[in-house]
C-alpha cells in the first residue's frame, strides 16, 4: 500500500471515527434532555396515583365509621363491608336504616343513612359527560282564546302535553312533527374498591393507618427518600406522596 493510499485510508478511519462520536454526541444530549422528563413525568403520575388511592382508602374508612359507628384501622375488612353494604342496597332499595350484614361468617350490624348509594357512587366514580341525541315530538296545539274569541296555536313538547289536554280551552291537535337536539349528560363511571386500594403503587407496601383522637389518618408508607437507578446514570426519586389526617389532605395546604 503506497503512502498517499495510507494517508487516505486513515483519514477516512478518522472522518467515521468523528461522524460516530458526533451521533453518539447528539444521541448523549437527547438522553440528557429526554429521559430525565420521562423519569419526572413518571414520578408525578405515580404520586398522583397514590395520592388517589389514599383519599378513597380514608374515604372507605370513614363511610365505615358512619355506618357501624365503630372505627377500625383493618382496611380490608373496612372495603368488605362498605361494598356489602351497597350490594344490598343494590338488591333491596328499602335496604336503609338499622339493618345487619352476614360477611365472612360473622354478623355486623349497620345504620344505612337514606342516600347512601348515591354517595357511595360520587365517592367511587369519575365524573364524565357525553353528548345525546335526543328526539323529540312537536304537537301543535289549539286553544280558544275566550277573550279575542279566536283559536290559538301552541307548539309542546309531548312529554308536556297533559297540562294542554285537561285545560277547558283546549280544541285538539292539529299537527305533529318531530325534531332533535344535542344535550350535554354529566354521569359518573363507577368503580368498586379493592384490597388493592390500600397498596401503594410504588413500594408495594400497605399505606400507614392510625386512629387519631376522633377520626383517622392514612399515610404513605415511604419514609424518607425512595430511589430507584434508572438507565446506568440516572434514578427515580420519591418522597413521601403525603397523608390525610382528620379529613386534611397535606397536599392541598398550598
Amino acid at each position: 500500500m503506497s503512502e498517499k493510499t495510507t494517508k487516505k485510508y486513515k483519514w477516512w478511519v478518522i472522518r467515521d471515527l468523528l461522524e460516530v462520536a458526533i451521533v453518539l454526541s447528539l444521541l448523549g444530549v437527547l438522553a440528557v434532555i429526554y429521559i430525565p422528563r420521562q423519569i419526572w413525568d413518571e414520578e408525578e403520575t405515580i404520586k398522583s396515583q397514590s395520592q388517589f388511592k389514599i383519599e378513597h382508602a380514608y374515604d372507605i374508612l370513614s363511610y365505615y365509621n358512619r355506618i357501624t359507628g365503630e372505627r377500625t384501622i383493618n382496611g380490608d375488612w373496612a372495603i368488605k363491608l362498605v361494598n356489602a353494604a351497597r350490594d344490598s342496597i343494590t338488591a333491596d332499595s328499602n335496604f336503609i336504616g338499622n339493618q345487619e350484614i352476614v360477611l365472612d361468617g360473622k354478623i355486623t350490624k349497620v345504620d344505612l343513612f337514606e342516600n347512601f348509594a348515591t354517595v357511595y357512587d360520587t365517592s367511587f366514580g369519575f365524573l364524565k359527560t357525553r353528548k345525546d341525541t335526543i328526539q323529540d315530538t312537536i304537537m301543535t296545539v289549539v286553544l280558544f282564546n275566550e277573550e279575542e274569541l279566536i283559536n290559538d296555536t301552541s307548539y309542546v313538547r309531548k312529554d308536556m302535553i297533559n297540562p294542554y289536554l285537561i285545560d277547558s280551552t283546549f280544541v285538539g291537535i292539529a299537527d305533529t312533527s318531530f325534531s332533535s337536539h344535542v344535550e350535554v349528560v354529566s354521569y359518573y363511571d363507577n368503580f368498586t374498591p379493592t384490597e388493592d386500594l390500600l397498596i401503594c403503587p410504588l413500594t408495594n407496601n400497605k399505606y400507614l393507618i392510625t386512629l387519631t383522637d376522633e377520626d383517622y389518618k392514612v399515610e404513605s408508607p415511604i419514609i424518607g427518600n425512595y430511589r430507584e437507578r434508572r438507565y446506568l446514570i440516572f434514578s427515580f426519586n420519591s418522597k413521601s406522596h403525603g397523608k390525610i389526617e382528620d379529613g386534611d389532605k397535606s397536599w392541598a395546604r398550598f
